[in-house]
């Protein structure tokens, strides 16, 4: 388990940082940016995220998110998890990077680069309107988590997501080498300890049973592999 305690200090970590880097995942941030032909840090970072989804998924949600360290802080407190809810992120995510193009082209593109666009030097919190905007996405966190289940705010939305996903999918036509979860050839004994383990909920023995570990939920903690005590899952480069 060495791997999941280092995996927990790190997303720990990111958590406390959040409040320094909030500006660089704000969905809003990059769409006043866009409407004045700037781009900003946000910009770079959704961009980033989608190029390393084509080597490492969607890690980043259990390895480096500062939410969703916060939800599996809180996870203890609710036992449920939110209903599948696939689609809801997605008609978040379409209409906002609509918005974003269309500002974008209003305004004949982008005429300047301001990583820093929206912060203090750097850092986020630099003015009371985004120490407002940052509680209110905590806000909205919790309620999510103890209102609708575990992880309902990665499963309905989540605005960085989407990202990674599509940087998922074409890794997967593209079958370049990445990280993943790999099915051995030990057989599996049905001791549902993968399932119950599982930060997103999902039913890792039936992936198990079927030999179809690719799931666009899954977030590569790493989690199944470390409770499994017949090794049935890898997580590696493959």
């Amino acid at each position: 388990m060495k791997r999941q305690i280092l995996r927990r200090r790190i997303s720990t970590i990111s958590f406390f940082l959040f409040p320094a880097t909030f500006v660089y995942f704000s969905p809003y941030v990059i769409v006043d940016a866009s409407a004045k032909g700037i781009i900003c840090g946000s910009f770079f970072m959704f961009i980033l995220l989608f190029i390393g989804a084509l080597f490492f998924g969607r890690a980043f949600c259990s390895w480096a998110c500062g939410l969703g360290a916060a939800q599996e802080i809180l996870s203890p407190l609710k036992k449920n998890f939110a209903i599948k809810g696939r689609i809801i992120k997605w008609l978040i995510w379409i209409p906002w990077i609509t918005t974003i193009i269309i500002l974008a082209i209003r305004h004949e593109g982008y005429h300047e680069i301001n990583p820093i666009y929206r912060t203090n030097h750097g850092f986020s919190l630099g003015s009371i309107y985004t120490a407002i905007a940052y509680m209110c996405v905590l806000f909205v966190l919790l309620i999510a988590q103890f209102m609708v289940g575990k992880r309902s705010y990665c499963r309905h939305i989540c605005w960085i997501a989407p990202f990674m996903i599509l940087g998922r999918k074409l890794q997967n036509l593209l079958k370049t080498p990445s990280l993943k979860l790999v099915k051995t050839d030990s057989p599996c004994i049905n001791c549902k300890k993968c399932t119950k383990n599982c930060l997103m909920g999902l039913d890792v023995e039936n992936m198990i049973n079927t030999n179809k570990m690719e799931n666009t939920e899954c977030i590569l903690c790493g989690t199944c592999a470390d409770v499994c005590n017949k090794e049935c899952i890898k997580l590696k480069f493959q």
